[in-house]
Order: structure tokens, then C-alpha cells, then sequence
């Protein structure tokens, strides 16, 4: 994905969260690494939103333990909101929302209940919604206010002028079909 991205002079880009290489979607990219540090840092509370396709039979008790959350490595994780999608059977389609992003949280949580992610797709990281429109590959340029949105929406001061001065700051969606 760095390759990709336009070459910079004098500093670097900096992933705002990351896929593995079994998960599609949405990527942020800044140059200012305290900016992508307050944005992946749990405190933050900033939500990620996911489709999935998951394979197994869940019902009401198992979506209550994802909710209500469920022991992984120690820690205890959970989903804000699940919402069905399309498909019946052995694979279904989820919507699911969390905010903090541990190393393959979604999968192990849907593992710990007797399912298996088959698909997994970022389409929301905060304000930044991944759409239809937005292609393999698409990059888009965001300018201050884009960022302040974000900022402003974990309580933190607006940034202004100064996010301009600072460097560029991109998004890139990457989906894999």
C-alpha cells in the first residue's frame, strides 16, 4: 500500500490502523504520527465498522455474549451494535461495530461463539465511510476539515490552519475480490 502512495520529501506516512491480508476495505493514511496515534489509541473511542460473512449458525444467546463481551487473551472485547445483513444458511452477512481494533478482534470474536469469518470488509473507520463508489485503489485527498470531524468527535480541539501546515493527509481504500 506504501508504494502506492505519492512519495514525500522530508517525512512519512503513517498507516492509521492496519488489515491483515485476509481483510478488505477502508485505510487511512496521515504524515503526522501523533495524529494516527490519538486516532488508533482505544481511549480514543473511535468506532470501526465492519461487514462480514460469517459462517455458522448464530442466534440471540450468541449475539448477547458478543455484546455483552467475551474474554480474548485476557482482555474482554465486545461489539457495540451486530446487525444482519442478506443471506440465510450456512453463510450470513453482519454489520458489526467496535472500537478498539486488537489484532484480528472481529475474527476471534466470531470464533469464540462457534463461527467463522469467511469475508471481512472495513467499510467505516470514525466518520470515514468506505462507499460503492470508492473503487480498488481509490485514494482521496481529505483537507483540515475532513480531520477535524474526526477530532472533534473524540472531543479534542479543532485543529484548523495548522493540519495544512503539517502535511498531507489521505485515505485509501483497498478491496480485494
Amino acid at each position: 500500500m506504501f508504494e502506492a502512495l505519492p512519495r514525500l520529501r522530508g517525512r512519512r506516512w503513517v498507516s492509521v490502523g492496519r488489515l491483515d491480508i485476509n481483510t478488505s476495505g477502508l485505510l487511512l493514511f496521515t504524515t503526522d504520527g501523533g495524529l494516527a496515534h490519538r486516532l488508533m489509541h482505544p481511549s480514543s473511542g473511535i468506532e470501526r465498522e465492519y461487514r462480514c460473512r460469517v459462517r455458522g449458525n448464530p442466534g440471540e444467546r450468541e449475539f448477547k455474549r458478543l455484546l455483552a463481551g467475551v474474554r480474548l487473551s485476557g482482555q474482554v472485547c465486545r461489539f457495540e451494535s451486530i446487525e444482519a445483513g442478506r443471506g440465510s444458511g450456512a453463510n450470513r452477512w453482519f454489520q458489526v461495530v467496535l472500537k478498539e481494533g486488537r489484532n484480528r478482534e472481529v475474527r476471534r470474536m466470531w470464533q469464540s461463539v462457534g463461527c467463522t469469518v469467511s469475508r471481512l470488509i472495513r467499510v467505516r473507520y470514525g466518520p470515514f465511510r468506505l462507499g460503492r463508489q470508492h473503487g480498488a485503489g481509490t485514494c482521496l485527498e481529505l483537507k483540515a476539515p475532513d480531520w477535524d470531524r474526526v477530532l472533534q468527535q473524540k472531543g479534542e480541539p479543532r485543529r484548523g490552519a495548522q493540519t495544512n501546515k503539517t502535511g498531507r493527509k489521505r485515505t485509501r481504500s483497498s478491496q480485494r475480490y
